[in-house]
């Protein structure tokens, strides 16, 4: 299983089964980062809303993805040029549950590899270092709707992005991810 560290900077939930909603909520998003290894679909779908254009994906390369549907079809590709050899590593660093709306923000360590000559490969994820430990921030939406109206916990929209250096200086501060203790490669 993926590990999933809660560093909490802010925790905010008003629901009514607050313990319940945040639990299901980090065991998506576990779940989710989890099915990145080995880009596993049948473990990486049921935490998506069904149905089309019910959900939105900003990925890591750039472009989005518009439903459950173009998820799997960019994941069936990237099964045949990628491999995320081990699972990510997470750490939740902001988690706000409003009844039946929640979102989460994230630091993850991942590693990308290639494995095909189809496409890109690795440089499509927008990562060119084969192999190599990656920080990236994800923000991730949920709502208690599984796509069919069903008070169901489902993840609405993903976005991720690259992190800076553990070791850049950020502007105005001066410290750096390694030094607030973020996770690092």
């Amino acid at each position: 299983m993926t590990e999933s560290a809660t560093a909490t900077f802010r925790t905010k939930v008003s629901s009514p089964n607050p313990d319940a909603d945040v639990a299901e909520i980090v065991h998506l998003h576990t779940e989710w980062w989890g099915a990145n290894h080995g880009i596993d679909i049948p473990r990486m779908t049921p935490n998506f809303p069904v149905g089309a254009n019910n959900y939105l994906m900003f990925n890591l390369q750039g472009h989005p993805y518009y439903g459950l549907d173009e998820k799997v079809a960019l994941w069936t590709k990237y099964s045949a040029e990628l491999a995320v050899p081990e699972e990510p590593v997470t750490r939740i660093v902001q988690l706000v549950v409003e009844g039946n709306a929640a979102w989460l923000a994230a630091d993850v360590l991942f590693t990308v590899a290639e494995i095909g000559e189809e496409g890109l490969g690795a440089g499509s994820t927008g990562y060119h270092a084969n192999g190599a430990k990656h920080r990236v921030r994800s923000t991730e939406c949920y709502l208690r709707d599984d796509g069919t109206g069903e008070p169901s916990w489902r993840m609405w929209h993903f976005h991720c992005s690259p992190a800076p250096d553990a070791d850049e200086p950020r502007p105005a501060f001066g410290d750096t991810a390694r030094s607030r203790g973020e996770l690092v490669p």
